[in-house]
């Protein structure tokens, strides 16, 4: 009988030990896997849609009976205010520490109704540093479709703070009736512009459906201007190219038709300059099924975008439905962390709905910083350290800002960011 009892306590404790470690081996299984599901998890994901077209060459329409220009050879007719004016627009809310430079512009182009900013870039010739902003037309002017404006920002320039508005163009012809005589190809490019990169001499505009529109920033071409001009645009039958009294525009060379990847609302380098992400805004108050994405596009040396080792980022922002990034007008992108230029936040900060939202890949959250009211795309100045924005309102344009003056460019210290 003690036999008996022996021999049921002996199997009883080698069952609880099998047990054990059955127990403990689950156990290390699940940390194991939970682990390796994190480590997947932090690491931007290969999109199994997005895809990008062979690029379409457009260049065919820019001849050779024009001489082309650069940027260094573009006459600057308007001037800039410097200083520190630019934290007196509406919303202006970065803490005084993290501020490096500003830009207000000149008093017409800060009150205008019908051209509003929305993208910005930059670049170095030279010696001479410049950003690129674009624009897109409304209301009385829509028809004349976007610009990009060229500023000096080299404090050691003789043209320091001057800037020109340039025309862009394209070879498709507007349909519809028009409200000015365009004369063939060289047509207006009607889309919101909402962001540009440049990369190689090359400008990238995101267009809202398309993808990419691609320029050559050494193909500017000086057209005909003075008094009967204002309403045409296009190359007539004597070979005069008028694109509405501006004195400069830079035709589109080429685009990039991407799929499943719209609506692309901004475009930028990132820190390695090996992709162009872009962005898609959905307001913050947009349906909570959806859920917006950024998107990183393998760029070559040649500034070719490639169609396989696209990334595809969903960041997370607790201000917003489902804790989705909604609102996203700028991104910038630095090994697994995105910077993220977000607006229609139902919180606000000295009258201000924006906020620049930090987010690392795999995060629940963002990290989320002041923003000023209106805030727009992203670019990132690697050699001095700067991240540059922009705010887009008009004076009675925005929801908050009644009469005053919201428009303006300003920098900060990035690694305050960081």
């Amino acid at each position: 009988m003690k036999k008996n009892i022996l021999l049921l306590l002996l199997a009883s404790c080698l069952f609880a030990v099998s047990c054990q470690k059955n127990t403990l081996t689950e156990e290390k299984a699940s940390t194991t896997n939970q682990k390796k599901n994190s480590l997947m998890a932090t690491a931007a994901e290969t999109s199994a849609a997005a895809s990008v077209n062979a690029y379409t060459n457009t260049s065919a329409y820019i001849n050779n009976g024009f001489t082309f220009l650069n940027p260094t050879q573009v006459d600057k007719n308007r001037v800039a205010i410097g200083g520190s004016a630019y934290t007196e627009v509406y919303g202006f809310n970065i803490p005084e520490e993290n501020r490096v430079r500003g830009i207000r512009w000149n008093e017409d182009d800060e009150t205008t109704s019908i051209w509003r900013p929305q993208g910005i870039a930059g670049f170095s010739r030279n010696g001479v540093r410049y950003l690129l902003v674009s624009w897109y037309a409304k209301d009385a002017a829509e028809s004349k479709g976007s610009r990009i404006t060229l500023i000096d920002i080299s404090p050691s320039s003789a043209t320091y703070l001057t800037y020109r508005h340039i025309l862009l163009v394209q070879p498709t012809l507007p349909t519809g009736t028009l409200d000015y005589t365009q004369y063939g190809v060289y047509a207006p490019l009607n889309v919101h512009a909402g962001g540009i990169a440049y990369f190689n001499g090359k400008v990238y505009l995101s267009s809202t459906s398309l993808g990419l529109r691609v320029f050559d920033l050494d193909k500017i071409i000086e057209v005909t201007t003075g008094t009967g001009t204002d309403s045409k645009c296009g190359k007539d039958a004597s070979g005069n190219l008028y694109a509405f009294n501006y004195r400069y525009i830079l035709p589109q060379v080429g685009y990039y038709k991407i799929n499943d990847a719209d609506p692309y609302s901004t475009v930028q380098v990132n820190y390695e300059n090996n992709q162009l992400w872009t962005g898609q805004y959905y307001a913050g108050s947009a349906d909570a099924s959806i859920v917006p994405k950024i998107f990183g596009f393998p760029i070559n040396t040649s500034g070719e975008l490639q169609d396989s080792g696209i990334q595809t980022v969903i960041p997370k922002n607790s201000l917003f439905a489902s804790d989705h990034a909604h609102g996203i007008q700028g991104v910038f992108r630095k090994g697994n962390r995105t910077w993220l230029s977000c607006t229609g936040s139902p919180s606000e900060s000295y009258g201000s709905t924006a906020r620049l939202a930090r987010y690392t890949d795999g995060d629940t959250n963002t990290v989320r910083y002041r923003w000023p009211y209106g805030a727009e795309s992203l670019y990132f100045e690697a050699q001095y350290g700067y991240l540059w924005s922009l705010t887009e309102f008009e004076p009675n344009a925005g929801a908050n800002n009644g009469s005053q003056v919201n428009r303006c460019i300003f920098a900060v210290d990035f690694s305050k960011y960081e």
